[in-house]
């Protein structure tokens, strides 16, 4: 399905029973939707969950840049404007998350509860300079050539040689992306600081982080955690960056025994 708003065109999915609270699922940069599906088996029979491809990814279109973390939350405001959904609980991954933050800050009338996965406040000014490289390398190489060191971040190498079919997947999702919309977004991720605000978070917040993802570490969500009032903290053992891949069944287990409290 599709939605025309904000000048792009958003894919989404709408699925579980009509009646159930309402769960909104964003992606990471560089993904899509499908990101979700290992999610979705314990997510559809209780709530009604609206995914979406943001813009620059999967079935959304791309238009050039920039973008703005704020720009891509106005397209999930103006998504759930479109399906008349009034509150949502919301959780979102690394890029995701960044908007989930803005969501919590700046439109709680929106939101009941927060699930933030491999998530900052605040992107370190020092990495502007890798950011920039990322950016010259889709630009001129092509998404392709990013897709070996972004495995690498995202999963662990005993997760790639044991689950070649779900790398599969995660690499196609990544080729899937279009330059444009990974220049786009990964200018919005790279001078995203939320910092300041996120004391003002009324939302019942969970973080979750994998134990060993050095792009966004245990660290970067206890500093969430120390500005959120009503905030917990679930460590995924052995996990990268895509927690809610490499550690499935007790990402699923602590997403869902927080939504439904």
């Amino acid at each position: 399905m599709q939605a025309d708003l904000n000048g792009v065109v958003i894919r989404y999915e709408l699925e579980g029973p009509k009646g159930a609270p309402f769960l909104t699922l964003s992606h990471s940069l560089a993904s899509s939707l499908k990101l979700w599906d290992l999610q979705m088996p314990v997510l559809r029979d209780k709530f009604r969950v609206l995914r979406l491809d943001t813009r620059g990814h999967g079935g959304s279109s791309n238009p050039p840049g920039p973008y703005s973390i704020e720009m891509l939350t106005a397209d999930v405001i103006g998504l759930l404007d479109y399906l008349e959904i009034e509150r949502t609980h919301f959780a979102g991954i690394s890029m995701g998350s960044m908007i989930g933050q803005v969501l919590a800050c700046r439109y709680a009338d929106r939101l009941d509860r927060l699930v933030l996965c491999s998530s900052t406040c605040r992107s370190d000014p020092a990495g502007a300079p890798m950011w920039q490289e990322r950016i010259r390398t889709a630009q001129t190489k092509g998404i392709e050539a990013l897709v070996p060191d972004m495995l690498k971040r995202w999963l662990s190498d005993h997760f790639r040689r044991d689950q070649p079919e779900l790398t599969e997947k995660i690499r196609e999702m990544i080729l899937a992306t279009s330059a444009t919309g990974y220049v786009g977004c990964s200018e919005a991720i790279s001078s995203f600081d939320i910092s300041d605000e996120l004391q003002n978070v009324k939302a019942p917040t969970l973080i979750i982080v994998g134990r060993m993802d050095e792009t966004t570490p245990v660290s970067a969500a206890l500093a969430i955690q120390e500005r959120i009032k009503d905030c917990e903290l679930a460590v995924m053992p052995g996990a990268l960056h895509l927690c809610n891949i490499e550690g499935s069944e007790s990402f699923n287990q602590a997403l869902a025994s927080f939504l439904q409290k």
